[in-house]
């Protein structure tokens, strides 16, 4: 018998009912048909007798596979993970799965409806960019043999593995570079903190770093959201007028904020760099080319996609090692729209 402070194993079960694992796993998976009545007997008194719990067997011991595995992206317009998509998908191709892709438009209701839909289709594991608002649903999942890893927003509450980039340390180096090159006022336009772990860690980093340079740099922050009309040239005006006269520049969240901020100051007629700079996370293709290049983090996103689905994969196969958080570096790509000062 196991002992009282270790939860009994499969195999303690099968030893109580002189019977194989293999019948245990049967037998749990409802095959009841190639189970004598006598063993079955048996075999249901010691689950009874060693209070096991069959909603904790090994993820192995799952009867079969459907070789589906959800991605739940929060924003599939944006380029940064379509790449990563890319990514996970050359990896499942490779194994044999197949990839489901769903679009949240961060929603957490539509993120709960697809965590449901993709649950009915019984995958075998998710990759989740997650809106922060569905953990619970999440953490039910994960206990249904379901394989879960996080993409780019952490939860650590929920004890899965998350992968994605090293945000803190890429703040770091984009700042020191604008602070180098002699800026003296930094905008950073980030699309509502909300509780993306993502966007909150950029942030903080941004207050933080500007304060210790001696920058007003709550006044600086700005959270835009995009669905709203005309909230952008707001807080857009707000800040070409509030730094006038100085040497200045626009630090954008992602591809999206970025294309959108560039737009509205193209129609406001602001000069990029003459009038003002721009720097932004991410490097869509697109950047190499306006305004003779911007500069901008480039984030490893295949290699996330990869990364991500080789840890699903690892989960699916029986891994039980503990939890991992995977920070990849970014890299900084210096172009013309950051000119030094003078």
């Amino acid at each position: 018998m196991p002992s009282k402070s270790k939860k009994p194993t499969i195999d303690d079960v099968a030893r109580a009912a002189g019977v194989s694992k293999t019948t245990i796993s049967r037998y749990l998976s409802g095959q009841f048909d190639s189970i004598a009545e006598p063993t079955r007997e048996q075999i249901k008194k010691a689950i009874e007798a060693l209070n096991y719990r069959p909603n904790r067997m090994a993820r192995g011991l799952k009867r079969d596979r459907s070789y589906l595995i959800g991605f739940v992206m929060a924003d599939i317009m944006n380029p940064y993970f379509t790449a990563i998509m890319r990514g996970a998908e050359d990896i499942c191709r490779k194994h044999g799965y197949n990839l489901l892709v769903c679009n949240t438009d961060n929603d957490p209701e539509q993120e709960r409806y697809y965590i449901d839909l993709l649950q009915a289709h019984r995958i075998d594991g998710l990759l989740i960019n997650t809106t922060g608002y569905n953990n619970e649903i999440l953490s039910e999942l994960s206990k249904d043999y379901t394989s879960v890893v996080l993409v780019d927003r952490r939860v650590p509450e929920l004890g899965f593995d998350m992968i994605g980039t090293d945000n803190v340390q890429a703040m770091e180096d984009a700042m020191r570079f604008l602070f180098d090159l002699g800026y003296e006022r930094i905008a950073y336009f980030s699309e509502p903190l909300g509780h993306t772990s993502t966007r909150l860690e950029r942030a903080r980093k941004f207050v933080e770093i500007t304060e210790r340079h001696g920058h007003p740099s709550v006044n600086d922050l700005y959270e835009v959201d995009l669905q709203v009309p005309g909230q952008l040239e707001q807080k857009l005006e707000e800040f070409l007028e509030s730094s006038k006269g100085r040497f200045r520049a626009i630090f954008t969240g992602n591809a999206v904020m970025l294309l959108k901020v560039t737009t509205a100051l193209q129609h406001k007629g602001v000069r990029v760099p003459e009038d003002l700079s721009i720097i932004s996370f991410d490097d869509p293709e697109w950047a190499q080319l306006v305004v003779s290049g911007i500069t901008t983090i480039a984030q490893p996103t295949y290699q996330i996609g990869v990364q991500a689905m080789e840890l699903v994969l690892k989960r699916i196969e029986g891994s039980k090692e503990p939890a991992q958080t995977i920070q990849l570096p970014a890299r900084l790509i210096a172009r013309n729209s950051t000119p030094k000062k003078g």
